[in-house]
């Protein structure tokens, strides 16, 4: 296990928190880590592991696979999120393949057609300072008021 302290490359590579800047790496070729809160991916990803997320295409995607994906909220909004594909349906009039995304466990997020990148566990920890474990608090109300 490694921790780390809000580094801005880990082995090299650029670490991204915002979503609309691993949407524009990921489309960008560009491999990216990232640190996921929660323990709604444990044991793929662990509670304040650093997940690397490498860019893909639908074909490469399996059940059971971490991915960053985008999938629509009650409120019509885009939200994207890592999480695990539980199934995988070639079906639709756009011809592209749809992803059942939910957690390890037993919470379903919904369908998305948008998977941009496959995420790795790295045994990579964020240290919890009070900044971050305040972003963390922010974030989950967030989520909770999109559920």
């Amino acid at each position: 296990m490694r921790i780390v302290n809000e580094p801005e490359t880990i082995d090299g590579i650029r670490v991204v928190q915002e979503s609309e800047e691993i949407v524009k790496a990921l489309r960008n070729g560009e491999t990216v880590y990232h640190w996921e809160a929660g323990n709604s991916m444990s044991p793929l990803i662990n509670h304040m592991e650093y997940c690397k997320i490498v860019p893909c295409v639908p074909i490469d995607v399996k059940r059971g696979d971490a991915v960053f994906c985008k999938i629509i909220a009650e409120t019509g909004e885009p939200y994207y999120m890592v999480h695990q594909v539980w199934e995988i349906a070639d079906c639709g009039h756009d011809h592209r393949k749809w992803f059942k995304i939910g957690s390890t466990g037993t919470q379903i997020f919904g369908w998305s057609c948008d998977v941009l990148g496959k995420a790795y566990g790295t045994d990579i920890y964020q240290e919890i300072t009070p900044d971050i474990a305040r972003a963390w608090e922010e974030e989950m109300k967030l989520k909770i008021d999109w559920k």
